[in-house]
Formats: C-alpha cells, structure tokens, sequence
C-alpha cells in the first residue's frame, strides 16, 4: 500500500515536472515581457502611494499630524505618484495614448465630426451625432429639434415661434 502511495506520488511529480517540455505551446503561460513587469511595478507602486496619502489625510484628520507635518508629507507622497503615473503614461503605446489625450482634453476632434452634423449642445456648443439626445463632452441634454408647420423650418423643441415665418408653433 505504502510502495503504491509513493509510486503515484512520484509519477505526479515526474509529470509536473516534465509537463513544459512536452505541452504544446498554448498550454503554457508566457511569461510577460520586460515592459508588462515593469508597468505591473509601476501600478502597485502607484496604489501603495495612493494608500498613503490616503493615510496621511486621515492621520491629519485625525488630529495626530501637526500642519506643517501633514503639508510636507502628502507634497511629497503626491509627487512621487505624479512621478510615477508620468512613468506609467511614457509606457503607453501611442495607439492607446491618442484617444486618452481626446478624452482628457476635453476638445473635439476634427475625427468626430462627420459630414452630417447632429444638434449642437446648448450648455458647451460642441456639434453632436444627428439623433443624440445627450451631449458627448458635457452631458447635457440635449432638446431635439422640431420643424415648423408652415415652412418646414428647423427649430430647436422650445421654440414657441418660427424663426423664419413667425407662426406660433403648438405646444
């Protein structure tokens, strides 16, 4: 019974063992290249100086750091993240960097307006998708437009006269 147990222990380990040498390829993890490894380092990091300015804003509430104390060290702890997150961002490719750049800029793309324009938002007066209801950039509504009765003008929905014509449009 013993001699058995051992035999099949062995047999596991040599299989275990010899399992990368005769797996096919896709059966066996890659390992990630130098690039991932360092952007997984740097993402941890990044958390880690989170959490501690996270601590240093409590402590400081708490009332167990002194102004001064509580300035010095949370400048620091910001800097070193915005030194990392600056790290991280060098490492996106700049396929991935391009659309960030649209998104945190908050500026609208010659690429995102198409040949047929959509309503334009009244709060940021950014031109959007013909049909949108809500504004891509700010998120206001949007009101959908409406035409006029009698000369078939474009108006916006609380339009209670026709810019063109002058007839009173129904509510």
């Amino acid at each position: 019974m013993t001699l058995l147990f051992l035999a099949s222990l062995a047999t596991g380990v040599v299989l275990f063992v010899l399992f990368p040498v005769f797996a096919r390829s896709s059966e066996v993890s890659e390992l990630p290249s130098a690039d991932a490894r360092e952007r997984k380092i740097l993402g941890e990091q990044k958390e880690r100086l989170y959490e501690a300015i996270k601590d240093v804003d409590f402590e400081y509430r708490a009332g167990k750091l002194s102004d001064a104390d509580y300035q010095s060290v949370r400048s620091d702890l910001v800097s070193q993240a915005g030194a990392v997150i600056s790290k991280l961002d060098e490492m996106v490719d700049a396929t991935e960097k391009e659309p960030l750049r649209k998104v945190v800029s908050g500026e609208p793309s010659t690429e995102d307006v198409t040949a047929e324009e959509g309503p334009t938002c009244p709060s940021c007066q950014r031109v959007n998708p013909p049909g949108a209801t809500f504004c891509l950039q700010c998120g206001a509504g949007i009101a959908a437009p409406e035409n006029c009765p009698e000369c078939s003008t474009e108006l916006p929905k609380e339009a209670r006269f026709c810019t063109s014509c002058g007839v009173t449009i129904p509510a």
